[in-house]
């Protein structure tokens, strides 16, 4: 028989009997659907994608799922809430593509002979696994087009590209829910329906209109009248900007005959970013006189901790006297290796609540900071205290 009878060839209910008698089988035990495989004459450029039961479960609710990222970018993919990393896998099995196939149940007795093709054979397929949102770029782009002040405006549009969310939806590694997050955590607002961050400086300025305002009418920081406040600082700042500086630095107040007419103001927040303003022109600042210097710069009432500075600052106990230095979280790799081996270039070894802060954001469901420093650095005792130290010499 010639190749082309062969491949053009269809098994018989003859043919298949003899089969299961070969295989010394009987026809009781099988089910009555038989489905004879043949090879197709030619194979589809297909890529099989692993599907875990979240992103499953999306594409069968009509959900849409995005794979992202520039040619100098490894893919992910993105469902409404989740972001996986992207990886080929290999298989030593050969995994045979069959569109037609079908799974009958046990109820049925219709005994029926249906060729099927098979269209392709893989050895390769796409592997995911959840991963962190990766937002280097967003805090970039944004950063190019900082908000410096109605003077400076047309200055920076003319020169900086502005973003709307739909824009940042496509360059950016992260879900719809993981991007909203993102801009809010970063104090990001929006001008005209395009994303934008206000510039430090401009920042502080506009935060210390506020606090100003406060010391001068000597109102409780957790008691601010908002009728009085729009009145005054509406002259100093353009209202969005004015009301994204409340809404950013405080809340409505807890009394309930108050809770319409004042707002107070967010201890915790107001103090981490007066703690950030001090140290961000230093090299490094000593301990003591920065502790003083950072509580004097606070609203009356309010008590600064250097807990609030966690993620934006490196303290060195072993220096004397012992200094406080800025290093922000956000400027490090967004790629956990490359992450600890800045981490270990900048410090040898590191306490827990040292590096913990400098990690929590890169930690997954099934990837704790223990589990990420477990697996990337090498636990040592020195005097009672625990340290970790880089595990790889590549580190």
């Amino acid at each position: 028989m010639s190749q082309n009878e062969i491949s053009n060839y269809v098994r018989t209910a003859e043919d298949v009997k003899k089969v299961i008698e070969h295989a010394k089988l009987s026809e009781k035990d099988l089910k009555p659907n038989v489905q004879p495989v043949y090879f197709g004459e030619k194979f589809e450029n297909y890529k099989l994608l692993q599907l875990d039961e979240h992103i499953l479960a999306d594409l069968k609710c009509g959900q849409t799922v995005v794979f992202k990222g520039d040619d100098d970018e490894s893919a992910v993919l993105c469902t409404k809430t989740k972001t996986y990393d992207v990886q080929e896998a290999e298989t030593s099995n050969s995994i045979l593509l069959l569109p037609e196939l079908t799974f009958p149940n046990e109820e049925f007795n219709h005994k029926e002979l249906t060729s099927r093709k098979v269209v392709g054979i893989f050895h390769k397929y796409l592997e995911v696994k959840p991963c962190k949102p990766r937002l280097t770029k967003l805090r970039e782009l944004l950063k190019k087009c900082s908000y410096k002040g109605s003077e400076l405006e047309k200055e920076v549009l003319r020169f900086s590209e502005t973003y709307t969310s739909e824009d940042l939806l496509a360059k950016i590694q992260a879900s719809d829910d993981e991007l909203k997050d993102a801009l809010k955590e970063m104090g990001a607002f929006q001008i005209d329906g395009k994303w934008r961050v206000l510039d430090f400086e401009y920042e502080c300025r506009a935060l210390s209109f506020l606090l100003n305002l406060i010391d001068e009418q000597s109102w409780p920081y957790n008691t601010i009248p908002m009728d009085e406040t729009l009145n005054i600082l509406g002259e100093l700042l353009p209202p969005v900007i004015l009301q994204h500086i409340i809404d950013q630095y405080s809340t409505w107040c807890v009394s309930s005959n108050l809770s319409q007419t004042h707002r107070s103001l967010i201890e915790d927040k107001v103090c981490r970013f007066m703690g950030v303003g001090l140290l961000r022109p230093c090299d490094k600042f000593n301990l003591t006189d920065f502790k003083t210097a950072w509580q004097g710069s606070v609203p009356e009432g309010m008590t600064t901790n250097l807990k609030q500075l966690d993620g934006t600052v490196l303290v060195d106990q072993s220096s004397h006297p012992q200094t406080i230095a800025y290093f922000n979280e956000q400027d490090l790799p967004d790629n956990i290796r490359e992450r600890f081996q800045l981490l270990f270039q900048i410090r040898k070894k590191w306490t827990l609540n040292e590096i913990q802060p400098f990690l929590e954001k890169l930690a997954t469901d099934k990837l704790n900071v223990n589990s990420l420093l477990a697996k990337y650095t090498r636990a040592t005792t020195v005097d009672g205290v625990r340290f970790y130290c880089s595990r790889y010499s590549g580190l």
